[in-house]
């Protein structure tokens, strides 16, 4: 499994130009920050804030999958400059180059799917994620918008 740190996610989001005021990573130093992830002894809570109180809290086990929540928070739900980061197909492989996951593990090489890997593309459905198995799609899953399919397959890659 690919782990992700909030280092390295701090390092993401300043690569998808997500402004700094709009999240915060562990020191409690934006009170007004629209997304939060923060390690307390319940384990890693990933919550948003209003009006100085914790709401939509969740509680993972593990940074990484703290991490990738609040990455998928950042690209769905904070609202404050009204201009949410999108994850294209090119800005996830730069993601994946920089997390050090093993190649193996995807192919973006349209209409050439790699054997045992995730890959991408667009179709008339829409965005479809799948695992690619000799040239063939496997476990396919169609999302209306490119964002969304980025984030299931760096969760996929991730978690294999």
């Amino acid at each position: 499994m690919t782990t992700i740190n909030q280092d390295q996610l701090r390092a993401i989001f300043h690569y998808l130009k997500v402004p700094a005021r709009d999240y915060d990573l562990g020191n409690n130093t934006r009170v007004g920050a629209c997304e939060t992830i923060e390690h307390t002894s319940q384990g890693w809570e990933v919550y948003a804030t209003e009006r100085g109180s914790k709401c939509a809290v969740e509680i993972f086990s593990d940074e990484t999958d703290a991490c990738f929540n609040l990455l998928y928070r950042m690209t769905h739900y904070c609202y404050i400059d009204k201009n949410l980061p999108q994850l294209t197909i090119r800005k996830l492989h730069s993601i994946l180059v920089y997390l050090k996951v093993p190649e193996e593990l995807y192919d973006f090489s349209a209409g050439y799917f790699g054997t045992n890997c995730y890959s991408m593309e667009w179709t008339a459905q829409g965005w479809e994620v799948f695992f690619a198995v000799n040239g063939e799609k496997r476990d396919i899953a169609v999302f209306d918008n490119e964002t969304d399919a980025c984030l299931d397959l760096l969760y996929k890659v991730m978690h294999r």
